[in-house]
Parts: structure tokens; C-alpha cells; sequence
């Protein structure tokens, strides 16, 4: 037997040796599996990174070095048991032979699944006795859905089906958050990264709405920005909003968002709400003003998913059911109320229509005080609404992340602009909120 399967071996005892403590062979090259000298791939001769493992017990062979005992000589361990430690892993790409990790850990980066949508040439991975192998093939996105992690880690890539949101695996997700705000300093102290963290860490975020209102760009895109670069270190998804109520311009928002789509489009936690509130423009306007905006975006990011407004500050989306954008896939409709003022008996109706014929509802903006952003939090009513959302799958994100002494304030005005937020930093409106998201977040995370 070769210990260089690209060279010969001259000493007997050494290939009785390597015959021992070696299970299988490296090939001479290869594209992501094991190799000597493949592209991506772990090396016999250190082309690779620290190694090929191989064998039950993890036993390697490093630079031409026989390990004994599931040791690597050279370059990287492979600890007992044939765990891979930093050097004796497969390299970014790479892929380790079948039965080469056969200990209790997982591969190292390269070998493992990818987490957020991307994936690894070199091979599907399965589980062995605790171990994470590579056996051929591409590992798909489907293989994170069950992480424990972050959100995006294990729902990956967004998409509409009939009248659910699903994750990457098909599977329903219903996804709860908070809005930010961008009217003022008291909202716009709010956008920054340690608030992101801490909304998805403390607070049990799994989307956060990003608002940038019309008048504010471009001159507002750096906060927008720290705040979807936040969303994605922390696995939670994210709603860039074009925030205007009533009239819109196309054109501006276009620029907007193809911005983005060129810096996030490749990532599976953006999802686009290219218009605020529409309130008089009929339907037709407003479907035309998303088919001219998507337009734009879809050559950038051909799947993600689009939330449209509709008419009567997203009050009807009954109309856009019965008229629907046809232009594109993984598009869902968009309500907004305000359970003090908009009761949920008289809104039923409208999104029933939607669900009726197989179309997808999101609320991306909703409060329990009045429209105005004041007036009483009304529990009870909340209450119904939070019922009816969770009843249908229907994700939401409640307004807002500010410290004005609005009534829909989740912060009082003298909470900190970074968190980890005190009880008495939290207003009685925001304790209710950030309770039901709370209460929620196991549940998305076991969908």
C-alpha cells in the first residue's frame, strides 16, 4: 500500500503501518473531496489545509507524516476518535472523504452546511455518530433548517407559497419583530448595531423593519445600512421600507433599492416593502409602481421576497388579491392597523379574501395604541389581533423602536441607545409588545 497514492512507498514497514492506522485511500486529485492536489480539497503533500483524515479512527497523514494513535504529526491534530481540529480540516470548499470524521464533532469551515442559503462544493452532508461527513454532491440550504442558532440560520432563504411565507425548506415560517424610526433623534439613535444585537438576543427578534423615509435619502443610507449589516451578523431578517404615505416616486425608490439589492440581493435576509402606506392612489397605480420597482430589482435578486402596499394606508389588500402582480414570484401583501383605533372585525374580511384565494398577507407595521401613534394601549384588542396573526401564520413587526413619549414608544426617554435594556427602560406599551414577541420566538424556531 501507497502512503502517496501519486508516488510509491518503499518501506514495507512503513505501508503495514499505514495499512493499520489508515481506512481508506486519498486520490491523486479531485474537485472538493479529499485529495493530494485537488481543487478546494484537504492534501496528502500540504496543498490542502494540515491534511487528509481518513479512516474510523481519524488517523491522518500531513506533508507525507503517518499519525498514529488518530494523531496528525504535522500541521493540524486530529484529535482521538478522529475529531479534526484547526489544520486538519478540509479547506474553504473542500470535502472530506466518506468515513474520514468518523469521531463525535462536525466538520471544521468548508466541510460543514451552509448556514445562510450558501453551499458547499464537495458533497451532502450526513450524520454519523455524531460527525458531520461529506458523501458527494452539494449541500443544500435544506440542511440548516434544523439550526438552533440564529433565524436566518435555519430558514435560510425566504419564498411564498400559496398564502404562507415558508422557509428554505418549505416549511411555514411566521416571523415577529420591531420596526425602527425614522422621523427623529429619537428614533434614529436607535439605529445602530448593539441595538440589532440586543433586539435579537434579549428582546427575541427575528426580523427587524429598517424605515428610511423618502425626504432622508440618500443622506439617511449609512444608518440603513449599519442596520442591515447588523441584521445579517445576527441571523435575523430585515425589511428595508421605503416610508412614504401617500404619493411615491418610482424612480427615487428604485434607486433605493437596487443600491441594496447589488449589496444584500445575495443574502436570505433582505425583504424588500417598496411603499410605505399608499392611501388615495387606486390599485392600479400602486400595482404598476411595484411592477416598475421589482422590475428593477429582480435582474439584482431574483427571488427574495417583495411586501406590497395597497390602498387606504394598506387597509385593502383585498383589491390587490383581486387584481395580483403577475410579474414575479414570492410577493405578499401588505396590512397595517392600530388595534385602538382599526378593530380587527372590521379588517377580517379583507385579509380573509387574500387567504381565501391562496395569497400571502405580511404586517409590517401595526400598534396597539391609536393610528396617531397615541392614545390608550388597547390589550384586549391587541390581544385579538395577536390571536388572528398567529392563527393565520402571519408575520408581523410592531412600530416602533423610538423614545418619544408616544404611546407606541417601546423605550421610555431615558433608555440607553444600545441595550441591554432595564424594565424601567421599557414603556408599559413596549413590555407587552416585546412580551408576545418573547413568547413566540421558540415557536419560530421550531418551525
Amino acid at each position: 500500500m501507497n502512503l502517496d497514492p501519486c508516488k510509491p512507498f518503499s518501506s514495507l514497514f512503513n505501508a503495514l503501518l499505514l495499512s493499520a492506522a489508515v481506512a481508506s485511500m486519498v486520490s491523486c486529485s479531485g474537485s472538493g473531496d479529499a485529495s493530494a492536489t485537488g481543487s478546494g480539497g484537504a492534501s496528502a503533500t500540504g496543498s490542502g489545509s494540515g491534511g487528509t483524515v481518513n479512516g474510523s479512527g481519524g488517523s491522518g497523514l500531513v506533508g507525507g507524516a503517518v499519525a498514529t494513535g488518530g494523531a496528525v504529526a504535522t500541521g493540524g491534530a486530529a484529535a482521538t476518535g478522529g475529531a479534526v481540529a484547526t489544520g486538519g480540516a478540509a479547506a474553504t470548499g473542500g470535502a472530506v472523504a466518506t468515513g474520514g470524521n468518523a469521531g463525535n464533532t462536525s466538520v471544521s469551515t468548508g466541510g460543514r452546511p451552509a448556514a445562510t442559503g450558501g453551499s458547499n462544493s464537495g458533497g451532502t452532508a450526513v450524520t454519523t455518530g455524531g460527525a458531520t461527513v461529506i458523501t458527494g454532491g452539494t449541500t443544500s440550504v435544506t440542511a440548516g433548517c434544523d439550526a438552533t442558532t440564529t433565524p436566518v440560520a435555519r430558514h435560510g432563504k425566504l419564498s411564498v407559497k400559496g398564502n404562507r411565507i415558508v422557509n428554505a425548506c418549505g416549511r411555514t415560517v411566521t416571523l415577529r419583530g420591531m420596526s425602527l424610526y425614522d422621523w427623529n433623534q429619537q428614533g434614529w439613535r436607535f439605529y445602530n448595531a448593539s441595538v440589532i444585537k440586543n433586539l435579537a438576543e434579549q428582546k427575541k427578534c427575528t426580523l427587524i423593519r429598517v424605515p428610511l423615509i423618502a425626504a432622508n435619502y440618500p443622506g439617511s443610507m449609512d444608518r440603513v445600512k449599519t442596520v442591515m449589516d447588523a441584521c445579517i451578523a445576527n441571523g435575523v431578517y430585515c425589511i428595508p421600507n421605503w416610508h412614504v404615505v401617500g404619493a411615491s416616486n418610482a424612480d427615487t425608490a428604485i434607486q433605493f433599492y437596487t443600491t441594496l439589492a447589488q449589496a444584500y440581493g445575495n443574502t436570505p435576509n433582505i425583504i424588500y416593502e417598496p411603499w410605505n402606506e399608499p392611501t388615495t392612489d387606486t390599485w392600479a397605480t400602486v400595482k404598476a409602481y411595484h411592477e416598475k420597482v421589482i422590475a428593477a430589482v429582480r435582474p439584482l435578486d431574483p427571488n427574495n421576497v417583495f411586501l406590497l402596499g395597497n390602498r387606504q394606508w394598506d387597509q385593502r389588500p383585498d383589491e390587490a388579491c383581486n387584481d395580483p402582480v403577475t410579474s414575479t414570484s414570492n410577493v405578499a401583501y401588505v396590512v397595517h392597523f392600530y388595534a385602538n383605533s382599526n378593530k380587527l372585525s372590521a379588517f377580517q374580511a379583507n385579509i380573509d379574501s387574500c387567504l381565501n384565494k391562496g395569497f400571502a398577507i405580511f404586517i409590517s407595521e401595526y400598534g396597539g395604541v391609536s393610528s396617531n401613534g397615541n392614545g390608550t394601549f388597547n390589550t384586549a384588542e391587541m390581544q385579538n389581533w395577536w390571536n388572528y396573526m398567529d392563527t393565520n401564520s402571519i408575520g408581523s413587526a410592531n412600530w416602533a423602536v423610538e423614545s418619544n413619549t408616544e404611546t407606541s414608544s417601546v423605550f421610555t426617554t431615558t433608555a440607553n441607545a444600545n441595550g441591554p435594556w432595564q424594565d424601567s427602560e421599557i414603556t408599559s406599551s413596549g413590555n407587552q409588545v416585546f412580551q408576545y414577541i418573547a413568547s413566540k420566538y421558540a415557536e419560530t424556531m421550531s418551525q
